[in-house]
């Protein structure tokens, strides 16, 4: 493991630069920018200022949903311009309605100095128990990870944990080494952190605990992946129905077909349970969790009640959002259902978006070759039945102009047996070199079911009751609040709901 002097502790804490030293005022002018954004969403959580990424520390604590994400709120200015990863802090007793609790974690430590990265949460003792990865480089520059802890007490307050739980990476591996998802099994604490081997391809290794502060290197999962991208961001593994799920963020695939368009991935392996004793794990083909644009770094957690609930961030890195010129990026997913069906694992809204839903609007139409308005509004639920028998495509247009000349479009098409989401004419143009079209095979016999999600600059859409989600960054102008239907060919029935949110 890499030693670091003393003189050059020093030399970093000082380089140390917490947002409270730094005048409330260009803090204040920051948020009172990105309030001015024509962007803001209505029902996502996003930032005040700066950028907004991975969520972190998904937990149920003392009655409420705590949900932390990563936060650096001073990325766009340019006195001071501070790269501070920090944890935001985010409450909620039901999943649709947060509160904001402010910073949680800063890099206000050594062992952080150059940002608080992205780790997980456990109720253990009273406590909400935090483990994550703090980044530092040293004097040559060279990354040194620290696997590192924080106790929240009920009363919301935090203490870092002064001794890193791990130091460096085990041998074999790179510097690459981060994002701890912990869990309980038995008498011991498991934590599963992504990582890159030697050889520059990613992997996934798991530690073992017995009392949360002394961890001993287990070894790495043992998938039949060997070379799937250079590293593995964001592990997450879970158990539902007596099956094991691993989700993580691999980077470095090459896109196949339909598959892997985006610059990064986040999917999953479904299988039976992890062996804790061998890290042998059984399971089937890798799968993309979502088939849009802007998806990554999930989290999950369980709900009081048993289910298994994710978030992740809507965005992807690397890339540039219209919402730059007032100095924020970044929103999360509405949080999701996850169930296993057919071997596939099942994303849907949290059942209690009801809590949202007002002006409920009854849909039962015959949709032609004329496109027709079928419902206004920036934030809004459309759960639809589009029967398909007496047509061969419907097209949808979201977030559209009056004249239809901006939209984004999406196509079911039972002749091709495809789904396609189109932004390309979706409002102000972004990340072109990514493509603007994303599409899936899709096994239409008559009816698809549709449940699409719409924000001021997102949508979510969810079909066939979760086998497939799309999500998509999309910002059009303040006219571009319709939602149009078409059928190209013969008369398509709509059945079903649209409520505000």
């Amino acid at each position: 493991m890499p030693k670091i002097a003393r003189n050059k502790q020093i030399q970093f804490q000082n380089m140390v630069t917490n947002l409270i030293d730094v005048d409330p005022k260009i803090v204040s002018r920051e948020e009172s920018l990105a309030s001015e954004s024509p962007y803001r969403e209505k029902y996502h959580i996003e930032p005040n200022s700066g950028i907004l990424n991975d969520p972190n520390g998904f937990s149920y604590f003392n009655g409420e949903y705590h949900l932390f994400y990563q936060w650096t709120p001073l990325a766009f200015t340019k006195e001071p311009h501070m790269w501070h990863h920090g944890w935001y802090h985010m409450v909620s007793k039901d999943l649709v309605h947060w509160r904001d609790l402010g910073p949680g974690i800063e890099s206000d430590t050594y062992f952080d100095s150059h940002g608080a990265y992205s780790g997980s949460g456990l109720v253990v003792d009273n406590n909400l128990f935090l483990i994550y990865t703090g980044n530092t480089w040293d004097t040559k520059w060279q990354r040194v990870p620290y696997q590192i802890g924080a106790i929240m007490t009920p009363a919301g307050e935090f203490r870092k944990i002064k001794k890193p739980f791990i130091i460096g990476s085990p041998t074999g591996y790179t510097s690459h080494f981060r994002d701890p998802k912990i869990w309980q099994s038995g008498n011991s604490y498991f934590t599963i952190l992504g990582i890159q081997r030697e050889n520059l391809t990613g992997a996934a290794v798991i530690y073992q605990s017995q009392d949360l502060q002394n961890w001993q290197f287990k070894g790495e999962v043992k998938t039949k992946y060997n070379e799937l991208g250079y590293m593995w961001e964001c592990p997450d593994y879970f158990e539902i129905d007596d099956q094991g799920v691993l989700v993580m963020s691999p980077q470095g695939l090459k896109a196949e077909d339909d598959k892997y368009q985006n610059i990064y991935q986040t999917g999953y392996f479904l299988g039976k349970h992890l062996n804790l004793d061998t890290l042998a794990f059984d399971h089937g083909d890798f799968r993309e969790l979502d088939s849009g644009f802007d998806f990554y770094a999930s989290q999950t957690t369980l709900s009081p009640d048993g289910r298994r609930i994710l978030s992740a961030w809507m965005g992807v890195s690397e890339l540039r959002y219209p919402t730059e010129a007032y100095h924020y990026a970044g929103a999360l997913v509405f949080p999701r259902e996850l169930t296993i069906h057919n071997g596939k694992l099942i994303q849907n809204p949290v059942r209690e978006i009801k809590e949202l839903r007002h002006d409920a609007q009854t849909l039962n139409l015959d949709v032609t070759t004329t496109a027709h308005t079928i419902s206004r509004g920036f934030a809004q639920e459309l759960k639809v039945d589009v029967h398909m028998e007496n047509t061969r495509q419907v097209i949808l247009y979201l977030c559209a102009s009056k004249d239809n000349q901006k939209s984004t479009r999406l196509v079911l098409d039972r002749v091709q047996q495809r789904i396609i989401l189109d932004r390309t004419n979706s409002g102000v143009p972004f990340n072109i070199e990514n493509g603007h079209v994303r599409e899936q095979h899709l096994a239409i016999e008559t009816v698809v079911q549709l449940d699409i999600l719409i924000d001021r600059s997102s949508v979510e859409i969810f079909v066939n009751n979760g086998e497939l989600v799309f999500t998509a960054r999309i910002f059009p102008d303040d006219a571009q609040d319709n939602v149009l239907l078409e059928a190209t060919d013969g008369v398509a029935k709509v059945v079903g709901k649209k409520w505000s949110l």
